[in-house]
């Protein structure tokens, strides 16, 4: 192989100046279309692709990519020539990762919104390669749509929080349904969330109703105890001034719990196919920690298989609740990919499982994390991946007017 340098100047956001050195006969990158091998890119507007995906992840992604005869390339969204049809990144190499210059990849996968610093340059990849674009949905539009479906059995009862009725909108929602959830609509890996609980056959001091009863509001660690109205004012405060730029909501609590009372619910994590079909890559239970109400990983919790959580439930069996289950999760799937104009390749849903053993859908993630199936995870990935780039699978899509390279 040739040696090559590259030489990185400073250079503005919107006007790259980078002087390159290197030999032009180089099989490795530089728009080299002597490789008939199909290649992948990836990109983040607001972060490093390599800082986005965990080590595991990238290791499992690579090692899938060499075994379905494809090369990944991560793309850099701040240095690209538009009317050289070229983008930087990097390419894993025998001697690491390799920076250089690249030719558009046969097919990008887009890890982020782009804002409007980078409109210009998602344009440009949408208008000239299929691209696969997993977004997220937050949690309000989410529940509009379940809730004008045909699963809206599955809905959890969830209003959003103005903010300029706020104290009525909390205690109309605690005395509704005893025990509720108030989070943030976008996703936040478990953060921000409070639940509030009505202390059963507890009364306040004078035996009064509920709101002078006992209630409690948790989050994180901290529990605070007082009347309703010493509830309602606590969420507030935790919530007022974030109002100002993120949006809240308020739900029913759903008793979701293992056998040994631990709050539980359901991970599925569901992928498309090298035929483009929906499928179940792995379905798991996440157990919070004693005394936590929150089941994320990233919040202490932990993950277990599905078979011994569903035994000895106390309607439904464990095989056919499972089958339900995976059922519900594929559904769900292929509501929310009704609403996208572009490919989806995965998401996380989660569910709850109730003592009756009714399941309701607690919301659906664009990214979820598989730190214990990796590599099955790379398998479904790139394979769905190759579909889409030789327009096996994906939505119909519209390309430059030449439809013969970037614009």
């Amino acid at each position: 192989m040739r040696s090559i340098s590259l030489i990185f100047l400073p250079y503005q956001k919107d006007t790259i100046i980078i002087s390159k050195i290197y030999q032009p006969d180089s099989c490795l990158f530089m728009g080299d279309h002597r490789s008939a091998m199909l290649t992948i890119g990836f990109i983040s507007y607001n972060r490093s692709v390599r800082d986005l995906f965990p080590p595991p992840r990238l290791r499992a992604m690579l090692a899938e990519a060499v075994l379905q005869g494809v090369a990944l390339v991560l793309l850099d969204s701040g240095a690209w020539d538009r009317d050289r049809g070229l983008i930087a990144g990097e390419r894993w190499t025998p001697t690491g990762w390799t920076p250089g210059w690249f030719p558009l990849p046969d097919l990008v996968v887009i890890k982020a919104a782009a804002g409007d610093g980078w409109a210009d340059l998602d344009s440009w990849i949408r208008r000239n390669r299929p691209v696969i674009a997993d977004s997220a949905m937050n949690k309000l539009a989410f529940h509009t749509l379940l809730s004008g479906s045909p699963l809206r059995c599955h809905a959890i009862p969830t209003v959003a929080i103005p903010a300029d009725a706020m104290d009525a909108t909390l205690t109309a929602v605690f005395r509704e349904h005893r025990n509720a959830v108030v989070k943030p609509v976008d996703g936040r890996r478990g953060f921000g969330i409070q639940f509030i609980h009505r202390d059963s056959g507890r009364s306040g001091p004078d035996g009064l109703g509920d709101d002078d009863g006992l209630w409690r509001v948790q989050h994180g660690q901290d529990t605070v105890r007082g009347t309703l109205n010493d509830v309602v004012a606590h969420v507030r405060s935790r919530i007022a001034g974030r109002l100002r730029y993120r949006s809240y909501l308020a739900q029913r609590f759903i008793r979701s719990v293992a056998g040994d009372g631990r709050p539980a619910d359901i991970r599925v994590h569901v992928q498309r196919r090298a035929d483009g079909a929906w499928g179940v890559t792995r379905a798991y239970v996440r157990l919070a920690e004693v005394g936590s109400f929150l089941t994320n990983i990233s919040q202490g919790g932990y993950q277990g298989p599905l078979d011994g959580f569903l035994q000895g439930r106390r309607v439904a069996g464990a095989a056919a609740l499972q089958d339900r289950i995976l059922t519900l999760a594929l559904e769900v799937a292929r509501l929310i990919e009704t609403t996208k104009s572009l490919p989806l390749s995965e998401l996380g849903i989660d569910l709850a499982l109730d003592d009756e053993d009714r399941l309701w859908v607690i919301e659906a993630n664009a990214f979820p994390q598989s730190s214990l199936h990796e590599h099955a995870r790379a398998e479904h990935a790139i394979g769905y991946a190759v579909a889409v780039a030789r327009g096996l699978a994906g939505h119909a899509r519209q390309v430059g007017e030449e439809g013969c390279g970037p614009r």
